[in-house]
């Protein structure tokens, strides 16, 4: 069942409407604007002659992204401020829904409702669009602006020429206009603060290294690479959403997913907007999130090897 062409422009006013009513971590002038804030107030204020790396929108140090961040970020900059993180997640999810309307399954539609998608809502992130990117290559020049996603979108994405020229092109703009941002990035971008974690060294993540039976595909490669890099929950496990091949496995994943949330909410291991990372939720994430993911893929890697057609019922 294909998607119909009027649905990515309505799930994409609809994540819009949302997000313009939704509260957002890190405010700008009073102004909730989320996760995006740091690196275009970073921009605003390049182009005004001052440091992109001395931007503090909240207490505390707070890890920088890379200027090809900010450089991707500089068209919001004409964009009324109460109205940037509404834009934002709006183009966003729109990307997501229309890579799933080009190359997916009505049922993938499933996507907005898990809590990686909710959480990528409220803190205005990057990850939709980078899901999207898994399943329309033209969209993988993206993983320049958030490097260890991006390392997952080098694994498991489908490159060609073009898009390594893209994602190179975007690399060398943001060379050409401020030369020295890579050595003052790592200088100065307080990357040392930034608490996200490798699910492989939490808890029971060693289990994870057995989707490297399914590295063949683009699927398996995906949950991998993502067991491997360091990030932040919830939102940047909106990518391991892609693993199941089929209506019953998203069910699972969607299940499994909401009750990690659940728990880690009841026992007070996550509370929304805090910034917190408790390492007994990192725990329940990989019980609830990653192994399930992986389970998935080395099911259906393990049904392809047996001839099976079909990756379970459903």
């Amino acid at each position: 069942m294909r998607v119909p062409r009027y649905v990515p422009p309505l799930i994409g006013s609809i994540a819009a409407i949302v997000a313009f009513l939704m509260p957002h971590p890190i405010t700008l002038h009073g102004v909730g604007i989320g996760d995006i804030g740091p690196p275009l107030v970073g921009m605003a204020q390049f182009i005004h002659g001052s440091s992109a790396y001395a931007v503090r929108l909240r207490a505390g140090r707070l890890a920088s992204y890379p200027f090809t961040t900010m450089l991707v970020l500089s068209p919001l900059l004409v964009v009324p401020i109460p109205l940037v993180a509404a834009t934002f997640d709006g183009l966003v999810s729109f990307a997501l829904a229309e890579a799933i309307r080009r190359k997916g399954s009505a049922w993938q539609l499933l996507l907005f409702v898990t809590p990686s998608y909710v959480a990528a809502l409220h803190s205005v992130q990057w990850s939709p669009l980078l899901t999207a990117a898994l399943l329309v290559p033209a969209l993988l020049p993206f993983a320049v602006v958030k490097p260890q996603i991006g390392i997952v979108l080098a694994a498991a994405g489908h490159w060609r020429t073009r898009t390594i020229i893209a994602a190179a092109g975007i690399v060398l703009l943001s060379l050409a206009v401020f030369p020295r941002w890579p050595w003052i990035w790592l200088k100065s971008g307080s990357l040392d603060t930034y608490i996200g974690r490798p699910p492989l060294l939490v808890g029971p993540g060693v289990l994870l290294l057995a989707s490297a039976y399914a590295w063949r595909t683009w699927r398996g490669r995906c949950v991998l690479a993502m067991s491997l890099v360091p990030q932040r929950f919830f939102y940047d496990q909106l990518l391991l959403f892609v693993a199941p091949m089929s209506p019953w496995q998203m069910a699972v994943l969607l299940a499994t997913s909401w009750t990690a949330v659940g728990v880690s909410r009841a026992a007070g291991w996550w509370i929304p907007r805090s910034g917190d990372q408790h390492p007994l939720a990192w725990i329940i994430v990989v019980l609830g999130f990653y192994l399930p993911a992986a389970a998935i893929v080395v099911w259906n890697e393990w049904r392809r090897r047996a001839g099976l057609n079909s990756p379970g019922p459903g």
